[in-house]
Parts: C-alpha cells; sequence; structure tokens
C-alpha cells in the first residue's frame, strides 16, 4: 500500500457534559481552532448526561453552526456511563476522552499522543494540563500511600517543570484528557460504570495494564484545564449531590481493588521533591504495577490450566 492510499486514522473526540453551555461551545471551538495534522482525521461527538429538556434543546442550538454530533441522554448516569455512550457511537480507531472545561491554546495538541497511541501495546496517553494562571495541573497520577488516595504528579509546579515535559510510562492517566485506542476500549467494555464521578479514569488505567497494554503520559501534548467548573473544586464548594457521588465512587474503588496496593507501602508514592534530575514516581509505580499484573496474570492463567 502507498503512503497517498494509506488511510489515516480516525480519532473520535467524546465531549461529555451536563448543565452547560457556553463551556462546552468554548471547548469544541477550541478543538476546532486546532487543525488536525496529517497523522489524523478526527469526529467530535458532544454527549449531555440529562440535563434539563429546555437546556438540552439551547445546547443543540449553540452547537448547530459547528461539525459537532449531539447525543442527549434522558437521566443523569455519570462520567463513566456517558463516555461508554460516546464510544458505542462512535466511528474513530481511537477515542479521546476530553472535559467540557478542557481548552487548546495549542494547535498540535493531538500531534504527541497520536504518535505515542500508535506504538505496539499502547492502550491510553494522556496530556499535561495546565491550571489556567499556566501552573501544572496534571503530569500523571499517582499513588500516596500515607492517604492511601491518588493525585496528579507535579501538581501546581510550573507549566515548563522540566521532569514533566517527559514521555514515559505513568501509573494512570485523567480522564480529564485522555486518547484510548478503541479496540482495546472495546474488549475492555468501556470504562466501569459503577463510578459515577471519581476514580473511573484511574480503574481504567489500572485494567489497561492488567491487559498487557501501557499507559504513557505525553509531556510534550499540552491543554489548559479548568478543574472543578463543573461540580466545584473543594466539598465546601461542591454541589450535595455531585459531593455524594464522589463518596460513592471512592468507595467502590476501595472495595474493588482493596489490599492491590499494598506493595506501595514501601516504595514510591511521595509528591515530587523539586529535583530536576528525579525521576517520574508515576513511571516508577506503573512500572511495579505491570510487574505485579503480570504475576498476577501468570497466577490465574496456571490455577485454570
Amino acid at each position: 500500500m502507498t503512503p497517498e492510499n494509506r488511510r489515516q486514522p480516525l480519532v473520535s473526540i467524546i465531549i461529555p457534559t451536563v448543565n452547560q453551555l457556553e463551556l462546552v461551545e468554548k471547548c469544541v471551538v477550541s478543538i476546532l481552532k486546532s487543525e488536525p495534522s496529517a497523522l489524523y482525521n478526527r469526529e467530535i461527538i458532544v454527549i449531555d448526561d440529562g440535563s434539563p429538556p429546555g437546556l438540552q434543546e439551547k445546547l443543540g442550538r449553540r452547537l448547530r453552526p459547528y461539525p459537532v454530533r449531539l447525543l442527549l441522554k434522558e437521566k443523569n448516569t455519570g462520567f463513566a456511563a456517558t463516555v461508554n455512550t460516546g464510544a458505542a457511537g462512535s466511528k474513530g480507531d481511537y477515542l479521546c476522552l476530553v472535559n467540557s472545561d478542557v481548552f487548546f491554546p495549542w494547535k498540535y495538541w493531538l500531534d504527541p499522543m497520536m504518535r505515542e497511541a500508535r506504538k505496539p501495546r499502547v492502550g491510553v496517553v494522556g496530556a499535561r494540563l495546565l491550571y489556567p494562571d499556566g501552573r501544572i495541573q496534571h503530569g500523571g497520577v499517582i499513588y500516596l500511600p500515607a492517604q492511601r488516595t491518588f493525585d496528579h504528579e507535579y501538581r501546581f509546579r510550573p507549566g515548563n517543570y522540566l521532569p514533566a515535559l517527559r514521555r514515559g510510562e505513568a501509573l494512570a492517566v485523567t480522564g480529564a484528557l485522555m486518547l484510548v485506542n478503541k479496540g482495546l476500549w472495546e474488549r475492555m467494555g468501556g470504562m466501569d460504570e459503577r463510578f459515577f464521578i471519581a476514580l473511573e479514569d484511574v480503574d481504567f488505567s489500572l485494567r489497561v495494564w492488567e491487559e498487557g497494554w501501557r499507559v504513557i503520559y505525553a509531556g510534550d501534548a499540552v491543554a489548559v484545564h479548568h478543574e472543578g467548573y463543573t461540580r466545584g473544586k473543594s466539598p465546601s464548594d461542591k454541589d450535595p449531590f455531585w459531593y455524594r457521588k464522589e463518596r460513592e465512587s471512592i468507595a467502590k474503588f476501595s472495595r474493588k481493588w482493596r489490599g492491590r496496593f499494598a506493595p506501595f507501602q514501601v516504595a514510591g508514592g511521595a509528591r515530587s521533591t523539586g529535583k530536576d534530575e528525579e525521576k517520574s514516581v508515576s513511571r516508577i509505580q506503573a512500572l511495579r504495577w505491570q510487574k505485579i499484573a503480570g504475576r498476577r496474570k501468570k497466577q490465574q492463567t496456571a490455577g485454570t490450566g
């Protein structure tokens, strides 16, 4: 097959939203201004997660001028179920999950992610996300054993913090901007819909590792994330409904993965020290998780042999 006849992969950009108008339009316009490169074609799918009918009608009118497909859900069933709905209606070879509060000031933000995604056994690729003030919001996900929770590596560091510019393995990446191999997504059944609003992205990343695929962080892919715009940033400003659903999801995650993070109690998990030469904690934990997942798979195979 000659290069000129080789089909470009199609990326389905999936934007979940609820109770938002201007934010969604701004996100869509931002994506459209970042022209697709020779690496891929794209389609954009917006999925409204059960906003009031009147608001859904307004959203439809706002998005009518743009090359966007709008899917409307009758009930609010959460992030995982909503992106699963979008993925089921997509035509792409890859899925790119994009929160409606993520914007793209840089033109070729998806190119570095696509270069990684097309490598063998890469299932998920994440990006460097910045707060509007330029500080880092996400540089991969790390596990904090003392708190028994997860956080974003390099959070609040300067946007050009050298270790955050890396490319390499990550324990997990945020679903706010996540590129996924669609074949793997379908084989895994998408995101676990038991998680309404929190940790579904971490759960999915961990399962990707268990499938024998890799999760990669591409620090040269950059976007701006207005974190918490839809559901608040802290317990004090979160809607009680969102806060309750978040706590329920955290509890479900704890029950599902109970005991699996014991090896992380003795290595990794600390916040970045600030030294430019330091190794990524997320990568260290990813490689450890890869070994744990490999041993577990061998044991399961031996048990059924």
